[in-house]
Order: structure tokens, then sequence, then C-alpha cells
């Protein structure tokens, strides 16, 4: 059986409550089996500053806690969603 494991990153600011939960929520969920195949999911904590407008961002989703009132993440958000098909 096929694994693939799928990154979830978070933009967050300072805060480590909702990023732990998410994290511990995350981690009771277990691999999930679909399709012949094992998904797994996995939670990352994003640094994009500087970030290179060239990379490849590696995130199948991103969960932004940050951009709403910081522009930098803005930018990269938009540089991953509409540049990396």
């Amino acid at each position: 059986m096929k694994t693939r494991t799928h990154l979830i990153g978070l933009l967050l600011g300072t805060e480590e409550d909702w990023p732990t939960a998410f994290e511990y929520l995350l981690g009771r969920v277990g691999p999930i089996r679909y399709g012949g195949e094992t998904h797994v999911l996995a939670a990352e904590r994003i640094t994009n500053e500087p970030f290179d407008l060239r990379s490849r961002p590696r995130y199948g989703l991103v969960i932004d806690r940050l951009g709403w009132w910081y522009t930098v993440p803005r930018e990269w958000l938009k540089k991953i969603a509409l540049m990396n098909d």
C-alpha cells in the first residue's frame, strides 16, 4: 500500500495555544486509508522571511493566521497561490 504525506503549513504570529492544539488534534487523526493508499497528515510552522520568489512551496495547504495584519505573508501567499500550479 502506497503512503502519501500531506504537509499543512501553519502561518502564525506569536501565538502558541492554537497551533499546539491543531498539531495535537492532527496527531490524533492518525493515518487515513483511502483508495488503496495511506494518507498521513503533517503540520509545519512556516518561517518565510525573507523569502525567495523562485522557491517552490512544499505545502499542500496553508492555514494563514498572520497575513490579515502583517503584509509580508500576504505577498508570499499571493506568490505561492499564483505562480506554482
